[in-house]
């Protein structure tokens, strides 16, 4: 009996101890799920806070202020400097820049609109001419005054022509030559007279040159003892036979058939003699010019190939000068097979207005295999205002038509 209750106690302990066990683990879950719900709860709000999951109007439009504020500050930044502050910068640069920020600098004045700061800067390029120590910063600054056509460099320009360097002396003929600096003409021409002229020299084609642009009749009887000369060299004679061309006058007639028909002559040098006839409308020497056409024509395909140059120079003298006897050679040009010789045709017959030239213009601009053809002739038939315009998509694709080598050598 005793044994019984004995064991009946232990069992009822067992059961407390199992229901306070329980009790406890009942207790710690709520606590914790209460814990992690408050956490939960407040990590809601602070997202909440944050607007991530609901945004307000008014922070929406806040916001949005915000970026346009920003994209407004951003874009001033990206704005260039108005010409007064580029001028500042350029003036700094010049006086404490390394070499290549002022001479980057110097090619920026090209770019100033405003004509009173533009003066004031290109006044830094005159003293630089005249002062600098470096050779590419004078050259570039004579460079920069001749392309902007800057008055009150003549100056310097002048003095330039006797700079140490070579490469500074031929930018200040260019310079001279689009400035058109008369005063500059005498130094010139005794430049021109102290040069070697047996040698070929940059220096030689730009004192050449930038007398041309100046006009310098004054020195054409030494261009042409200079051309008769054979010991001097193939360059400076070409050149100073362009000079005359531009220079001379029908007093050189004779001096120019005479090279003109001479065999013995290189063929360049006959041609640029015939373009310098043409150039000064010497009309009296046709004759002798159609007759070194005709000598051309029967000459066999082999040998005529090699006077082709000649030959359309020879052609093309006689339309400058307007004569109507180029048509028919002309147009027999244009059936050349040769691209570049249709096209230098058809350029030397847009002055002509004879109705042959327009039916075969017509021609060309609808059946020539050549685009570059179609388009000049299509140019032509419009500046005439036989046809319409295109429009510029029309053009779009199609190559610029070539320009001869020896037309860009005489610019």
């Amino acid at each position: 009996m005793i044994q019984s209750l004995k064991n009946l106690s232990a069992i009822f302990i067992a059961i407390l101890i199992l229901f306070a066990s329980d009790m406890a683990y009942t207790q710690n879950t709520t606590t914790d799920e209460k814990n992690k719900t408050a956490a939960e709860v407040k990590k809601d709000d602070k997202t909440a806070g944050t607007g991530t999951d609901k945004v307000k109007p008014e922070d929406k439009k806040n916001a949005e202020v915000k970026d346009e504020k920003k994209t407004v500050k951003d874009s001033k930044k990206k704005e260039p400097l108005d010409e007064t502050k580029k001028a500042e910068h350029i003036e700094t640069t010049l006086k404490f820049g390394i070499q290549k920020d002022r001479k980057i600098a110097i090619n920026q004045i090209r770019h100033i609109q405003d004509k009173a700061i533009q003066k004031k800067l290109t006044a830094l390029l005159i003293d630089i001419i005249v002062n600098d120590s470096d050779m590419e910063i004078r050259k570039t600054a004579i460079t920069v005054i001749g392309d902007l056509k800057a008055e009150g460099a003549s100056g310097a320009l002048i003095k330039a022509l006797d700079d140490e360097a070579e490469d500074v002396r031929i930018a200040a003929c260019f310079a001279i030559g689009r400035l058109k600096t008369a005063e500059a003409k005498p130094a010139l021409i005794e430049l021109i007279k102290k040069q070697d002229l047996t040698k070929d020299s940059n220096l030689t084609d730009a004192i050449i040159t930038a007398l041309g642009d100046l006009g310098a009749p004054e020195i054409v009887p030494f261009a042409v003892e200079a051309i008769k000369d054979s010991k001097n060299s193939k360059m400076a004679r070409e050149k100073l036979l362009l000079f005359i061309g531009k220079n001379g006058s029908a007093e050189q007639k004779d001096f120019l058939l005479e090279i003109y028909k001479d065999e013995e002559q290189e063929m360049l040098m006959r041609s640029y003699a015939v373009k310098s006839i043409a150039k000064l409308k010497i009309t009296a020497a046709a004759p002798d010019i159609k007759a070194v056409i005709s000598e051309i024509n029967s000459y066999q395909f082999a040998k005529k190939k090699k006077y082709y140059d000649l030959y359309i120079h020879s052609v093309a003298a006689l339309a400058e000068m307007g004569d109507k006897d180029a048509i028919p050679l002309l147009m027999d040009s244009l059936r050349s097979d040769n691209t570049n010789v249709r096209l230098k045709a058809l350029r030397l017959l847009k002055d002509f207005d004879d109705e042959r030239t327009i039916d075969i213009i017509k021609y060309k601009m609808n059946n020539d295999p050549s685009n570059s053809v179609r388009k000049a002739a299509r140019k032509i038939l419009e500046d005439k205002g036989i046809i319409e315009k295109a429009k510029e998509e029309d053009y779009k694709g199609i190559e610029e038509p070539a320009e001869d080598k020896e037309d860009q050598r005489e610019q």
